[in-house]
């Protein structure tokens, strides 16, 4: 048996499958004990496809399509999968690749993944395959363009048929021993004290209980998950994360608040690709496409001039609540954490424990480059997330 260990291991998905199935062991490619898993075994070989398949399209490594070839994605500084550098060398590294790109690359439909659409009858090329992670199933598509001339009731029984096709993966239970933390810009007082008897210090007073709490129905605004008029408990799982959701300016002072859950609640969970359950073969990556659909929709950074979007995510979110969930965990688009929204408010209490107010010094953006129409420079930058200091 040859052993990886999570170290050594660099995607993500590589890591979470080494962190549930591993057994300590010495890794192969740095000849440390550690937690490590057979990679020699099919269900890891299928997974690494299922990977190269969620992160890439076809023509980015098809040598007959213009890539670098299937063998390049493991090397280089553009490698996401292993760790390079802690082998104990390059033929040993070489022998681990190996393995996996001399592996079969087109298997049965449901008995392993193929990483090439090959051929079909009469020898025509099929469709080069689309990297996973940006191609959106069809059926969510049309459901979201017909909100544009539908009302969203007409189209609730497709969006729950689909949800409840992956309850199972996607359902999360949390604790009532958990909290969760919620922002406000501004304070409710500001009192100014001599300190040493030389200069006035400012002294904040936070706002708090109904204040800082989900705001009643008759204000409340389109959100991500809300309609207008519709009063949710939207949370965070750390301050930092509630904070960025408030979007503050620098010099900006902001009031956080802590939430103690009441009971046990039961979430829907699109946070995390999930994709572990879907790794087996093509049938399976195929399902996993609306799934993966669904979290990209509730997890993509919305502007606040372009709103309307939220017609899909209030939908998703909408059917959730009529399928029994008390609410919905999901990535932020601003913050290192995570989102959580429950539909009634009552199933959180405000606790006075880490109450108080912050400044914002310094806002951060990160943005890519995205393709522009009749422009020289070819490309227009896109602002995505946002990052904000405080003290």
């Amino acid at each position: 048996m040859k052993a990886i260990c999570i170290e050594c291991a660099k995607e993500p998905h590589l890591k979470k499958k080494i962190k549930i199935e591993g057994a300590t062991q010495t890794c192969f490619m740095c000849e440390k004990k550690g937690l490590a898993v057979d990679f020699e075994k099919n269900d890891f070989f299928q997974l690494v496809k299922a990977l190269v398949r969620f992160h890439y399209s076809e023509w980015e490594y098809n040598g007959h399509l213009g890539g670098d070839g299937y063998e390049s994605l493991f090397y280089g500084s553009d490698n996401i999968f292993f760790e390079f550098d802690r082998a104990v060398s390059v033929e040993v590294y070489e022998e681990l690749v190996g393995f996996i790109t001399d592996g079969d690359v087109y298997e049965t439909y449901e008995k392993g993944i193929s990483i090439f659409a090959g051929y079909g009858e009469g020898d025509l090329q099929n469709m080069p395959l689309r990297a996973i992670k940006s191609d959106m199933d069809r059926s969510l598509i049309k459901i979201s363009n017909r909100l544009k001339t539908e009302n969203y009731f007409h189209v609730e029984h497709a969006v729950k048929a689909i949800l409840e096709k992956y309850i199972s993966v996607a359902e999360r239970k949390i604790t009532e021993k958990k909290y969760f933390f919620r922002a406000r810009v501004g304070y409710k007082e500001e009192k100014n004290s001599m300190e040493s008897g030389f200069e006035m210090e400012a002294h904040y007073l936070p706002y708090s209980e109904d204040q800082i709490g989900a705001p009643l129905p008759n204000i409340a605004t389109s959100g991500r998950i809300n309609r207008p008029g519709v009063s949710y408990l939207y949370c965070a799982t750390d301050k930092h994360t509630a904070i960025s959701e408030v979007r503050p300016h620098p010099g900006d002072h902001v009031s956080i608040g802590k939430f103690d859950l009441k009971r046990d609640v039961r979430l829907y969970d699109l946070s995390e690709s999930q994709l572990l359950h879907f790794s087996g073969n093509d049938k399976d990556l195929d399902n996993y496409i609306p799934f993966n659909t669904l979290g990209s929709m509730i997890n993509k950074p919305i502007p606040p001039s372009k709103n309307q979007h939220y017609s899909i995510t209030q939908s998703i979110a909408d059917c959730i609540r009529q399928l029994g969930f008390d609410g919905i965990f999901f990535s932020s688009t601003v913050g290192s954490g995570y989102n959580v929204v429950f539909y009634d408010h009552r199933l959180a209490t405000y606790n006075p424990d880490e109450a108080e107010v912050v400044e914002v010094t310094k806002v951060k953006y990160d943005y890519q480059s995205k393709p522009s129409i009749g422009c020289s420079r070819q490309k227009c930058l896109y602002f995505g997330n946002i990052i904000y200091n405080i003290k």
